[in-house]
């Protein structure tokens, strides 16, 4: 195993500047400029200042693996932290966010802090993909999460997530939670590992970060500026992935669920599972460790009696909408108790410790704000939603003669968005 010194560093910058990079000058005041969490010391430039944060642990670590202090080309070493910091704190620094009062309205930040761009509340995924003033967050394809194989926005039911639905399907009178998502029993195909839910790549990328873990190289191995930005590249994903959910003799590859120990223990996912459904849940999910379920994360807080319990989701459905099978994605998150607007999409997650890992990987390249500047897209990722019982946030899908109805006004979004699809799983065969 090869471990890096402080020159390789020079070399590594004179290599770059070869293929004329542009580098800014590394003082106080531009590095505060952009956001960077300063830190009085030495470091390899001379300015008296690192650019990394906290030492505060992150969720779930298991502990295999070996260091190799050397192994890790930061500007200076003993800075990198031995653990991710606390997830919460990753998200809201590279989805910076604003300000509210106590009525939950928008104001300027009376403590000097930072106004950011996202809404501190997020309730529903139906501004996802939108302008952050309505409330929303990136999606999975706004973030180029490299295993989502999601629909294309050709106007059928489920565009825009992984479940692929043909374009005869109807997704009027039926839900597309029914269609499947892209499995595979080989990671060498077409469409390697198939879908592989963002909550497993947080938990992968960091055990094997707090791990140690050296099957893909020291952690500057797993970026590459110029083949994919600030974003781990997808090879070095997938080894990190089978590292701890490899495929079975049959092939199989089993994904814990993220509010469970296997699945990574993601604290914010506030899933409605409570009283029996948790015990079941438990049984369907044997090997995966504890579960972190509503009386655990949302301790001493009465379960609403119009509500849905136990449908294994971060969804907080009517009774009435489930009775008439809504699909759980129009459903708002936790609006409720002291969890109330506090979910994030994994995938918030992972884009949030990609963008810390970069920062350390890369500061002259990539901030410690995810890159918005292109964000959102031309043509936006929201998805079509059904007619909604009120304009609220927490608005549910509103059911008329026992059923919904999908689409709203606003149409099913056919649009030509950029990002990669699986097309011919959509359009039918020819007869």
């Amino acid at each position: 195993m090869k471990c890096f010194t402080k020159h390789t560093i020079f070399l590594v910058l004179i290599l770059h500047a070869s293929k004329a990079v542009k580098f800014e000058s590394f003082t106080k005041d531009t590095l505060q400029s952009q956001g960077r969490n300063l830190k009085k010391e030495n470091n390899i430039y001379g300015d008296g200042y690192s650019y990394f944060g906290s030492k505060k642990h992150g969720y779930g670590s298991k502990k295999y693996g070996y260091k190799c202090q050397k192994h890790k080309l930061s500007f200076k070493q003993k800075d990198w932290p031995d653990e991710l910091p606390n997830i919460s704190g990753l998200i809201e620094d590279a989805f910076p966010t604003w300000c509210i009062d106590e009525d939950e309205n928008r104001v300027d930040c009376s403590d000097g802090g930072r106004n950011g761009r996202f809404s501190p509340l997020y309730f529903t995924k139906r501004y996802s993909g939108a302008d952050p003033v309505k409330g929303g967050y990136p999606t999975n394809i706004d973030i180029q999460y490299a295993f989502e194989f999601a629909a294309p926005y050709f106007g059928q039911a489920c565009a825009g997530s992984p479940h692929i639905c043909r374009e005869d399907f109807d997704g009027t009178k039926e839900n597309c939670k029914k269609c499947p998502k892209v499995k595979t029993d080989t990671d060498n195909g077409p469409y390697g590992p198939g879908h592989v839910p963002p909550h497993i790549s947080l938990a992968a990328v960091t055990w094997a970060y707090n791990d140690n873990l050296d099957i893909a190289g020291a952690i500057e191995n797993w970026f590459d500026f110029d083949q994919n930005a600030c974003r781990i590249l997808p090879s070095i994903l997938l080894k990190l992935i089978r590292n701890y959910y490899p495929r079975e003799e049959d092939k199989s590859v089993y994904y814990p669920p993220p509010f469970s120990d296997a699945g990574g223990a993601y604290p914010l996912e506030f899933v409605n599972l409570v009283g029996d459904s948790c015990g079941a849940e438990k049984e369907k999910h044997s090997e995966a460790g504890e579960l972190d379920c509503f009386e655990n994360h949302s301790p001493d807080v009465s379960y609403p009696d119009d509500l849905l319990a136990g449908h294994g989701s971060p969804h907080y459905c009517t009774k009435e909408g489930k009775d008439n099978d809504v699909n759980n994605d129009w459903c708002p998150y936790i609006f409720f108790g002291p969890n109330r607007g506090k979910y994030r999409h994994p995938h918030i997650a992972y884009a949030a410790i990609e963008t810390y890992l970069a920062n350390l990987v890369m500061p002259y390249m990539c901030g410690t704000k995810w890159d918005d500047s292109n964000y959102p897209a031309e043509v936006t990722t929201e998805v079509a939603f059904p007619v909604m019982d009120g304009e609220k946030w927490e608005a549910q899908p509103l059911i008329d003669n026992d059923k919904w109805t999908w689409p709203n006004d606003e149409g099913k979004k056919k649009k030509p968005v950029v990002g990669i699809f699986t097309t011919d799983l959509v359009i039918p065969t020819s007869d």
